[in-house]
Order: structure tokens, then C-alpha cells, then sequence
């Protein structure tokens, strides 16, 4: 299974600036990637309930007002643990309320037979959400991100794009994209025989209902 990097790591790949403050305890990175959009990584600091208001504070801002429906997309494979994120994610929240929330969990082609985007853009398209929020696993090159580091931006990811299989998704309204690096190359460790082989911590289901729980309660804090 591969996973995309964070965007923080793709952005220094191609040599743009970004620009890098502390918040609540917190490291932030903020960036804008050309044709893409604008994203924020929050590297989490002592206090766990400092990254949940900094993360609703840039969800906020990218969602801005006027919410009758969101749609929020827990992607990824729940029956592998570092994928199940966004599932863990929608496990925390309630569905109905004000604005209404719409909770999916398209699973991956391989499991359903049908491909994420194809299920989201149908979906999107019936209940024309206001808001799309797609949640999912990361990977990064720096094993101190790990669980550790939230990422978000205004724009979609791509399912399947980490193992060739991608597919635009296309959505009515704002998108905001969530995700949290779970995984790490052995290459990025120094072990150059299996530098392909994906890893990930030792505590990997303490870190995805940590993280999941975070994510969920940074979107009902800015969202309702």
C-alpha cells in the first residue's frame, strides 16, 4: 500500500516558500501550492486540546459561513489500521444536526469494486453538500511527524492516487482535505534493502483513535 506525502514535503520538493510560526504551543506551517490551493500543517505540542482548536480555527476559516449541508468522507480501507483514519473520523461524529451532516465511508476499489471518487461524486451530486470534507492517511519522510502532524487544505485529494489508480473527484461546493502521516517508508529510515516497505509505529491504534478523535472534534468546533 502507498499513501501520499504531505504536502508540506511535496511544496519543499519543489522549492516553494512557505512560511513557518508557533500557535498555541504548536508549529504551523502555512503554505499555497500553485493549482492546487492553500493548506496548514499543525505539528502538535504538549497540549493535545491546543491542536484541536488551532485545527477547527483553519477549518473555520476554509469552510467559511452560510454551512446548510457537509458532506465529510472517511476514506481509506478500514480493515488495515494506519488506513482506517477516516474511518475513525466519522466514528466520532453524528450525523443530522445543524448544518447537516452527511457521513460516508467509500472504502477503496479493491474491497468494493467501485472506486472512491466515482462513489464520492455521486453522492456530492445528489445532496449537493456546501461543504466536502475528505479525510485520509498521509505518509511522511521524518518518522517525528508521525501522529503527530495534521495537514489541511482547501482542495481535494485524489483516492488512489498513492497506488496509480486515480480518479478526480468532483464535488459540489468547498472541499477541505484532512489528513494525518501514519506510515513511513523504511527507505526514509536508512534501510536501503526494503527501502520500498511501508511501516508504521509500534502503537499505530493508540496514534488513529488519537488522531481520529482530534480531527472529529476540530470539525464540530467549526463547524457547528
Amino acid at each position: 500500500m502507498k499513501y501520499n506525502r504531505l504536502l508540506l514535503e511535496t511544496a519543499a520538493v519543489k522549492g516553494l516558500k512557505e512560511e513557518e510560526y508557533v500557535r498555541r504551543g504548536c508549529r504551523v506551517t502555512h503554505g499555497i501550492l500553485p493549482d492546487e490551493g492553500e493548506y496548514y500543517t499543525v505539528t502538535e505540542g504538549a497540549d493535545e486540546e491546543a491542536a484541536i482548536k488551532l485545527l477547527s480555527c483553519y477549518i473555520g476559516k476554509m469552510a467559511g459561513e452560510g454551512l446548510k449541508e457537509v458532506l465529510i468522507v472517511g476514506l481509506g480501507n478500514r480493515g488495515m489500521t494506519a488506513d482506517a483514519l477516516g474511518n475513525t473520523v466519522l466514528s466520532h461524529l453524528s450525523a443530522g444536526g445543524k448544518p447537516h451532516f452527511s457521513l460516508i465511508a467509500p472504502q477503496v476499489s479493491a474491497v468494493t469494486g467501485v472506486e472512491s471518487a466515482e462513489i464520492i461524486s455521486c453522492v456530492s451530486e445528489r445532496i449537493k453538500p456546501d461543504l466536502t470534507v475528505l479525510t485520509d492517511s498521509l505518509a511522511t519522510s521524518r518518522y517525528e511527524r508521525l501522529g503527530r502532524c495534521y495537514q489541511l487544505g482547501n482542495f481535494a485529494m485524489i483516492p488512489g492516487s498513492g497506488v496509480g489508480n486515480s480518479k478526480r473527484t468532483k464535488v459540489t461546493g468547498r472541499v477541505i482535505s484532512v489528513g494525518v502521516p501514519l506510515v513511513i517508508k523504511l527507505g526514509d529510515l536508512g534501510v536501503d534493502k526494503l527501502k520500498d516497505y511501508v511501516v508504521t509505529p509500534a502503537d499505530i491504534d493508540e496514534q488513529v483513535s488519537k488522531c481520529g478523535k482530534v480531527i472529529a472534534l476540530a470539525l464540530e468546533k467549526a463547524l457547528r
